[in-house]
């Protein structure tokens, strides 16, 4: 047994490494203590340390590494075999060559595939059939049954590329490239194997050198004559060449960059613990590609891992249907800890997410805690809504929770929404109902905070109907209604309750109706007014309400 090591919480950053070394370890099957706000372990459990932190990300993220997406065709082909390509048709073929071009082929000759066979013992020549394996071409008078002996044999060397895949050092070090490339360069880079200029060809070796071994011989050293201290941990330490300057978006080069510290004296190091703590982000953020997402609940380790491990499952289950929408993911696992009855009463959560190569950060107040889970059905509703704003598509499921983290109302988003299914429908995927799910959630969101009260009337319902029958009353004349709405957006847009009353009652007063009595609400405060107009604008322009489909999906039936 060796000694005892505890790791306490501390800033975000290095809470997403704790996880990580966490996660590392108990994939290794070492025996882990998580406490109250630390973690403790043996530091025996850092032999081989670097295999198990290469092994735990080729796990976690097999499903999106460039080496599965090799050898997972190998089910294709067996298909096709074991039938004797009975219903190998012309779809097959463009699946088998949209493989042999952008898949096999890019990647074989990729430079990191090319910088890992030479640590790959193996005599085949992988660059020589990736030379031979070429596309099938369906002439126009060919059938398949004519080129059926072409695709046998391209399949034939599939399976050997397949095969060489396959191999126990081809996946230990092309795995590791891909979970290099794909993976670890989001949460730190420019040393160690991710330093252009290393030496050392073996990543494993590499990281070793780099991370593991001077942690070890930090531990079995004497320290008592060390004079500095630790910047996260405290720890004394020899001297401050450990600097932050390998992690992404966070530390900076102290050589170049001497003004980012007072009096141009650097005094920010870490320990080699720490720095050890801090390359395993990269299996503490949940990344999907070049997005990454943290909740760092620093209430209790336990907590922190659980909820984070919870989103990444979550993340993996979306990933091959949506590679976008991670705050669905964030969403199911906050009402997941809520249905587990883990409440987040003691203090309110950071949000981390790495987007664009920058960490963006948001606090996951109770209030909005409350809301996202009070919102859970009118949320799920939203989740295939989108339009599209220039040659950007956006997803309105993520607009309305960014805001919610953001602690922002909906109002602009509602105004913006309402305008482009005036303008452009066509590129307007939702419908009003939409519309009243959200002026729903941001009146849950306004209650929270404390800028609405509760009232005795649903004061969106009643909004959105007296838009429906004033749409109804007008008849023939509905064509004047477009017109109508653009003023009354404009009056919303800007807080003009005159304007908006005005034409209002011009309104009324043409249909020969009386006003409803909603509309008195509109002068308790702007958020009632705003609430009010934009449900009575989204119930004028919609059309009939049978024709509205409000199933998810977006849009209406007839668009």
């Amino acid at each position: 047994m060796g000694e005892k090591i505890r790791l306490y919480m501390e800033d975000w950053l290095y809470n997403s490494g704790l996880v990580g070394f966490y996660n590392i370890l108990k994939h290794a099957e070492n025996e882990v203590v998580i406490n109250q706000n630390y973690l403790e372990f043996d530091s025996d459990n850092l032999v081989d340390f670097e295999k198990k932190y290469f092994s735990y990300l080729m796990y976690k993220y097999k499903d999106i590494l460039s080496l599965n997406k090799i050898t997972s065709f190998e089910d294709f082909i067996l298909y096709y075999e074991e039938s004797n390509f009975e219903n190998f048709d012309e779809k097959s073929l463009e699946i088998t060559n949209k493989y042999i071009s952008d898949v096999a082929k890019k990647q074989i000759k990729s430079n990191s595939y090319k910088s890992a066979y030479e640590l790959i013992k193996s005599t085949v020549d992988i660059l020589g059939l990736e030379k031979s394996l070429k596309t099938i071409n369906l002439k126009k008078k060919q059938k398949i049954e004519d080129i059926l002996p072409e695709v046998k044999d391209k399949f034939k060397l599939l399976m050997q590329i397949i095969g060489y895949m396959k191999l126990e050092d081809a996946q230990k070090y092309i795995g590791a490239k891909n979970a290099m490339y794909t993976v670890i360069k989001n949460g730190w880079n420019g040393v160690c194997f991710l330093n252009p200029q290393t030496k050392e060809k073996d990543m494993y070796i590499d990281f070793k050198d780099y991370f593991v071994d001077p942690t070890i011989e930090y531990l079995k050293i004497d320290k008592s004559r060390f004079r500095f201290s630790c910047f996260s941990c405290n720890r004394s330490m020899k001297d401050l060449t450990n600097d932050l300057s390998f992690l992404n978006s966070t530390g900076f080069d102290v050589s170049r960059k001497s003004s980012h510290v007072w009096d141009f004296q650097n005094d920010i190091a870490v320990c080699p613990i720490c720095k050890l703590i801090y390359s395993c982000v990269p299996a503490g953020i949940s990344y999907l590609y070049d997005k990454g997402i943290y909740i760092n609940d620093n209430s209790s380790m336990k907590n922190a891992i659980d909820i984070n491990n919870k989103i990444y499952m979550e993340i993996y289950k979306q990933s091959k249907e949506d590679k976008k929408l991670t705050y669905k993911a964030l969403v199911k696992s906050i009402n997941e800890e809520y249905n587990d009855k883990i409440k987040y009463e003691l203090a309110d959560i950071q949000l981390v997410r790495y987007e664009d190569e920058k960490y963006r950060f948001n606090i996951l107040s109770k209030d909005s805690l409350r809301v996202i889970k009070g919102s859970e059905d009118d949320l799920n509703k939203l989740i295939n809504c989108g339009f599209k704003e220039i040659n950007t598509y956006f997803n309105v499921y993520e607009l309305v929770v960014d805001r919610l983290l953001n602690s922002q109302n909906m109002f602009t988003l509602v105004q913006k929404m309402l305008h482009y299914k005036l303008s452009q429908p066509k590129d307007s995927h939702y419908n009003s109902y939409h519309v009243i799910r959200i002026l729903r959630i941001n009146t849950r969101f306004l209650k929270g905070v404390g800028c609405m009260k509760e009232k005795e009337i649903d004061i969106v319902d009643l909004g959105n109907k007296a838009g429906y029958f004033l749409r109804k009353d007008y008849g023939d004349s509905v064509d004047k209604l477009n017109g109508i709405a653009y003023r009354l957006l404009n009056s919303l847009k800007t807080n003009n309750k005159d304007s908006f009353m005005d034409t209002l009652l011009n309104c009324y007063l043409y249909v020969k109706s009386p006003v409803p009595k909603v509309f008195l609400e509109v002068f308790s405060s702007d958020e009632d007014f705003k609430t009010i107009g934009y449900a009575f604008v989204a119930g004028l322009i919609e059309g009939k309400k049978e024709n509205i489909n409000d199933n998810g999906n977006g849009g209406n039936d007839n668009e």
